[in-house]
């Protein structure tokens, strides 16, 4: 595990639930919260062969994804892979495309024929509808609901509680508020918020 956050506590539990076993995490520091073993900084893998290990990207996003995005780079630079995690308790179409990395997390669904690409988040009781496709280093966070046919491009991030009507696009590094209603698509590195959403500029 890298990371050990609220995120990566989450992420434990699932593992365990899956029947997958924890080696350990990786963290700046050791952290009292978190039940498996710290195994150091990111140093730790600097002399390890990736084939040994698979990862699972513990960093949480609120807001931006930049963290995250960077440390899955970063790690599959260096040959490492990554699990895709789906709790048992999500729901995913078996037309659905989940690629490396991404977490399906507890009470989402992600219908038919959608693609959510790599290391993406879909979070608790997120719902992504047909024929969605979710772009890389994306989080959709808890209660989302993407209605049919939306896109949303790589490193954007989709507030708690937000609905993106049918067709919507979204471009990437967005930003769409908690509890925004967006009826008309977000362009490259905008800030949509408000019901309806308006778009703005983000900031530097």
């Amino acid at each position: 595990m890298l990371g050990a956050g609220g995120h990566a506590r989450v992420l434990q539990e699932l593992l365990a639930e899956k029947g997958h076993t924890l080696h350990g995490y990786v963290a700046p520091a050791e952290s009292a919260e978190f039940e498996a073993s710290w195994l150091g900084g990111d140093d730790t893998f600097a002399a390890l062969n990736p084939s040994d290990f698979l990862l699972l990207n513990g960093v949480g996003s609120v807001g931006s994804t930049k963290v995250r995005a960077k440390v899955f780079e970063n790690y599959k630079k260096r040959g490492f892979n990554f699990l895709a995690i789906e709790s048992n308790d999500s729901i995913v179409a078996p037309s659905a495309v989940v690629l490396e990395g991404v977490q399906v997390m507890r009470g989402a669904v992600i219908n038919t024929a959608a693609i959510v690409e790599e290391n993406t988040i879909i979070n608790t009781g997120a719902i992504v509808e047909h024929d969605n496709l979710i772009g890389q280093n994306c989080h959709v966070s808890v209660g989302a609901t993407l209605c049919g046919d939306v896109r949303v491009g790589s490193g954007s991030h989709i507030g708690a509680g937000a609905t993106v009507i049918q067709g919507v696009k979204i471009g990437q590094n967005c930003i769409i508020g908690a509890g925004a209603t967006v009826i008309a698509d977000v362009p490259d590195n905008h800030t949509a918020v408000g019901v309806p959403a308006k778009n703005r500029p983000n900031k530097a």
